[in-house]
Formats: C-alpha cells, sequence, structure tokens
C-alpha cells in the first residue's frame, strides 16, 4: 500500500501542563480511595466523612447527605462513560441504593429524612439524565423526569419567577436551583424530544438572565424576595452551572447565541476565579468542579484550547499543593496555600468533586486530536501515521486515541482516517476534494491508498511517505 501525505509545515503549539492519561489515572486514585475509606459495609452507598482511625461520622441515619452523593452519582457517571463494562452495573446498584434511601417524593437530604432542597434535586435531575444518556437505560430517564417535576414545585410567581432553595423557604429564589433545573430540563429535552422540558429550560434561564446574572455575566447567588432585588456573591457553582444551562440549550436548539453567552460567562471566570500566578482554582471544590465541567464541555464545543489548558493548569496544581500523603483533599482547591501532613478526616464531597474533575478533564478529547495537546493540528496527522495499522485491542480508550484509533475498535485503519479527515476539516485544515480513499472489499487488503494533500493558506511541504504491503 502507498500511503502519501502531503501537509502544511505549521508548528504545533506547546503541550499542554499534563496529559490526560495521567489525569485519569490520578481520579481512578481518588475514586478508589473513596471506595475504600468511605464505601458503607454491604452497600453502594457512603459515608459522609472517614476518619485514620477508620471511624465513619456525620450524615444522617449513617449516610451521606445527598448533595455529596450527587457529585459521587457524577463520578460513577464518568467512570461509566469511560470504563462501561466494568461501572455499568456498578452505576445502577448505586442509583438504586440511593432511590430506595432518599426518595420521597423528591430526594431528601438525608437517608431517610431530612428536607428536600431543590438545588439537590436539581444536581440529580442533572446526574440522571447524564446516565441516561450515557446508557440509555430507561430508569435513569423516568426518574430524572420525577425529580424534575419536584424541582419544578419550587418555582411560582414571587419575583417573577425562579425557584426557591428548599421546600418551604420562601426568603429567596435560589441561582442554583434555577440554574441547575434549566440545564437539567434541557437535557430532558434532549432525551426525549418534549417540548415541554425545552419550554421550562427556556423559561428558567430567561429568568435567571433578567434577575440574577451580573452585567458582566456572572451570577448573584438569588433573589430576595422582600427587597425585589438580586443578593450574594458570584459563585464558582454558579458561574460553572451558567455556562452550562447555556450549552445544553445551544445543543437542544441549535441557536449560537447560547454558545456565545457561555463564551462570554466563561471569559469572565479566567480572571475571577483562577490565581493568575498558578493557575489554581481558589474556592471550595464542591463548587468548583461545576466550572471544571463547564470548561471541559465549552472546549469540545467550540474547539478553543485556553479553556482545557486553564483547567489543566487547575488539575495539576491542585494534585501537586492539595493532595495529602494518604491521598485525599480538602476543602479549598486554592486558598490556605499547601497542604502539609495528612488530613485527620476528609469528607465524600470533597473527594468526589476532585475525582470527578480529574476524570471528567480526561475525557475532554475532540474528534480527531490524535496527540492529545487540546487542539488539531498537522501533528496529529503525524501521530495518526505513526500508528497505522497497530493493534489497539489491549489498550484504554484514551491510548487507542493515542494510537490513531479514533473509533476505539482495536485497529487503526482507514475508518479513523476518515475520521481523522473530516475532524480536520472541521478545525480549517482542508483535505482537498481529489484526495482519494479507494475502499475494496478484500479481506486485509480494502485500503489501497489514500493520495491527500494538507492546505492551510497556500503553502504546504510534504510531511511522510509510507510504502507497505498488505497480504
Amino acid at each position: 500500500m502507498l500511503f502519501v501525505i502531503l501537509a502544511c509545515g505549521a508548528a504545533s503549539p506547546a503541550r499542554a501542563q499534563v496529559d490526560l492519561v495521567s489525569l485519569q489515572n490520578w481520579g481512578l486514585e481518588v475514586f478508589e480511595e473513596i471506595d475504600r475509606t468511605l464505601q458503607i459495609p454491604g452497600t453502594r452507598l457512603f459515608a459522609e466523612t472517614a476518619s485514620l482511625s477508620g471511624v465513619h461520622s456525620g450524615g444522617f441515619n449513617a449516610r451521606a447527605f445527598v448533595w455529596p452523593a450527587d457529585t459521587q452519582f457524577r463520578v460513577f457517571n464518568t467512570l461509566t462513560q469511560i470504563q462501561p463494562a466494568t461501572y455499568t452495573s456498578t452505576l445502577r446498584q448505586f442509583s438504586d441504593q440511593l432511590h430506595a434511601a432518599y426518595w420521597d417524593a423528591g430526594y431528601r437530604s438525608g437517608a431517610g429524612g431530612g428536607d428536600r432542597f431543590y438545588d439537590d434535586n436539581a444536581h440529580l435531575v442533572v446526574a440522571l439524565a447524564e446516565a441516561y444518556l450515557l446508557t440509555n437505560d430507561p430508569v435513569y430517564l423516568d426518574r430524572a423526569i420525577d425529580t424534575h417535576a419536584f424541582v419544578l414545585e419550587g418555582e411560582d410567581s414571587a419575583a417573577g419567577g425562579g425557584i426557591y432553595f428548599k421546600q418551604n423557604n420562601f426568603f429567596s429564589k435560589d441561582a442554583i436551583s434555577t440554574l441547575q433545573g434549566a440545564r437539567g430540563a434541557a437535557m430532558l429535552y434532549r432525551a426525549t424530544g418534549q417540548m415541554s422540558f425545552l419550554d421550562d429550560a427556556t423559561r428558567l434561564l430567561t429568568w435567571a438572565r433578567s434577575h440574577i446574572q451580573r452585567p458582566n455575566g456572572l451570577f448573584y447567588e438569588g433573589f430576595i424576595i422582600s427587597t425585589n432585588n438580586p443578593g450574594g456573591l458570584d459563585l464558582v457553582n454558579s458561574a460553572g452551572v451558567g455556562i452550562s444551562a447555556n450549552l445544553e440549550l445551544y445543543d437542544a436548539t441549535g441557536s449560537a447565541a447560547y454558545l456565545t453567552e457561555a463564551q462570554r460567562i466563561a471569559n469572565q471566570t479566567l480572571t475571577r476565579y483562577f490565581d493568575s500566578a498558578t493557575g489554581r482554582i481558589n474556592d471550595e471544590g464542591y463548587w468548583a468542579f461545576e466550572l471544571v465541567d463547564a470548561l471541559n464541555n465549552l472546549y469540545l464545543h467550540d474547539r478553543n484550547p485556553i479553556w482545557l489548558n486553564q483547567v489543566k493548569g487547575a488539575m495539576v496544581w491542585l494534585h501537586d499543593n492539595k493532595r495529602d500523603p494518604n491521598g485525599h483533599y480538602g476543602v479549598f482547591w486554592g486558598r490556605n496555600g499547601t497542604q502539609v501532613g495528612a488530613l485527620d478526616t476528609w469528607n465524600l464531597n470533597e473527594q468526589a468533586s476532585v475525582a470527578r474533575a480529574f476524570l471528567h478533564t480526561s475525557t475532554a478529547i475532540i474528534p480527531g486530536d490524535v496527540n492529545q495537546d487540546g487542539i488539531v493540528t498537522v501533528a496529529d496527522l503525524q501521530a495518526f501515521i505513526a500508528g497505522w495499522l497497530a493493534n489497539t485491542s489491549a489498550l484504554s480508550d484514551l491510548n487507542k486515541m493515542q494510537a490513531g484509533d479514533l473509533n476505539r475498535d482495536g485497529i487503526t485503519n482507514a475508518a479513523d482516517f476518515s475520521l481523522l479527515r473530516g475532524a480536520m476539516n472541521d478545525a480549517g485544515i482542508v483535505i482537498p476534494r481529489n484526495a482519494v480513499l479507494y475502499m475494496v472489499p478484500e479481506p486485509r487488503a480494502w485500503l489501497l491508498g489514500v493520495i491527500g494533500c494538507v492546505l492551510v493558506g497556500t503553502q504546504y511541504r510534504p510531511l511522510r511517505i509510507l510504502d507497505e504491503r498488505m497480504s
């Protein structure tokens, strides 16, 4: 087989601070420590707090509160995305036990008791809808729809709309309840096609924009009913959820205005929440991971490497400075300096937020980014050719991608080249129409030749020529 590619000589950007395989390994380490120290024996549920002595504490009825369980749900989702054969059944077991222990016409804050918070339930709509989109298991969709119905019980005409923080507390409409409610509703619309969910998402996000969004795009904590004014700080989680809600509505409607708004908010987060000297995120991890999720997803939408590289830098700082000798993490991702010595106790919410952030970032791979440097360039052609005809069946998904096996079917071949070509075209690196891919039916000889020229501007040069025979 003669494989000839001509490509431009544009320089590849500098490699990002950490490779995605390392991020995945860091996330798996945190997850395994959660399982080892916080899992309640005989169940798939978790305690609120663990200690060096092995004692569990906190929570309600010897179980964690539902908020950290929400975050752990999304850890299981990402694990299922990465290793579906291993974690699909574990995810379902966790969801079943969570539903049995916490559900009471809405998820209660504690296992078997406690108040019902609208923000907690909105988080779970997102987690359940995400699980459904990953697995197509209708149980998750049914539970997400039921939970969304409870979230909407917190919406009324006071202050023109929006959702309260919790049942029977009418002090203010809450940013997270409302923004996460909009995000979850848009996800349900994508899952079902039912216009009522799109109407919910649009209505809730429109209210948030008009009542609690600052001129710079960030959000107040809520809207105070008695004063008829927004109040509170512009917390990192509302920025993240605001970006995510806009991206979900962009996916649902195709309206570029939502993507533009997500980018506007994201630009503000780079100076508001990231430390310019170190790249760290200064805030509490159980809020900050929502911004990590959002910037990763924005990168996958607009392919601007600034979002992913910013997150990667923060993840490196977090791992190198806040991980204690036993692999545990405290509340703050940036403040209070470097962690010195071992933590006496550690909480599920802090560990789960770190695990989700590491794992979710490791999945932020745009199609065609073979060398995983955050952008599709000619360097990805070079990496692809280096992996040509490689047997990748024993590799992880990330390593398959690095070998050019973009469809992850166990071999780097012409099907993968077709995906790479499409990704390069999408990135503005045009492979002309006279690049020909011939396919013939004979086994192991179906790829006869690829002749291409990758043009960027008007200059190009030979990249590489391979001459191989396939029997």
